[in-house]
């Protein structure tokens, strides 16, 4: 229990001075925002996955196996009818987060709940958004398939690494100590330690963190809670493929900031 607190803890605090600390110093110095924002937000959960196994080795013991590994980390492929189940626990996720989106914007305006002012649209629900986006984090976007070849994998990334840790190596073990509610304990978590850089969006963002290790409890499978996580975030993919659809920019302007 204090493995998955300390992490938790630690992996929202070094996301939040990343986002709100961090970043605008590095912006401020000449760094462009792309990098400074996603590597800010992205190294920390980076490190997740070298944690979880360290600990898994040295401390659990553990043998370096698939076999071993598959079962701890609850790898187990879904199919039939559980896939119908995940893909309505999706749409339910995006139809409740859009309905409760109001409530995002009201707090946005709120001094202690507001956004960093870096921030762009749709990110912050402060300011106005586009379709299709010209710019992503101050790159231009028509034309820039490299953007969208250079994030995508290290989006995937980052939401594997969350998944093997917060599902896939911490959920069982509060299973453990909480039984039939750790989802709810492992949700709260996700949502107000690591996610608390997104304090303006509080409430809108609690069903997906809650849905997310229900599922993966439910299902026995961190599987799962990967596809909850990764197919309502391809959604920025396919905004960004919009964007880049058009006149292309000149090789040199490629990851160039405007």
């Amino acid at each position: 229990m204090i493995f998955s607190v300390v992490v938790f803890l630690i992996t929202g605090l070094a996301i939040y001075a990343g986002v709100y600390f961090v970043t605008p110093k590095l912006i401020a110095k000449g760094v462009p925002k792309i990098y400074a924002f996603w590597t800010s937000l992205w190294l920390p959960v980076y490190l997740l996955v070298p944690v979880s196994l360290l600990h898994y080795r040295f401390v659990e013991q553990g043998a370096l196996t698939w076999e071993a590994m598959q079962m701890r980390y609850n790898l187990y492929a879904v199919s039939g009818r559980h896939l119908v189940w995940i893909l309505i626990a999706i749409v339910l996720t995006l139809v409740i987060e859009e309905s409760l989106q109001p409530l995002s914007r009201y707090f946005a305006r709120k001094r202690w709940f507001a956004p960093p002012s870096y921030l762009p649209a749709p990110f912050n629900p402060l300011k106005k958004f586009t379709m299709p986006p010209k710019t992503f984090f101050g790159v231009r976007v028509k034309g820039n398939y490299r953007l969208l070849v250079m994030f995508i994998p290290l989006h995937v990334l980052a939401m594997m690494s969350e998944e093997l840790m917060w599902r896939g190596y911490i959920l069982p073990m509060q299973i453990a100590t909480f039984g039939s509610y750790a989802w709810l304990v492992n949700g709260l978590m996700w949502a107000y330690l690591v996610h608390a850089c997104l304090k303006w969006h509080f409430i809108a963002m609690l069903p997906s963190m809650l849905i997310v290790p229900y599922v993966a409890q439910s299902m026995g499978s961190t599987v799962a809670a990967f596809y909850l996580h990764a197919v309502p975030n391809t959604l920025l993919w396919v905004i960004l493929y919009l964007g880049i659809r058009g006149k292309k920019t000149h090789e040199n302007d490629v990851l160039k900031t405007s």
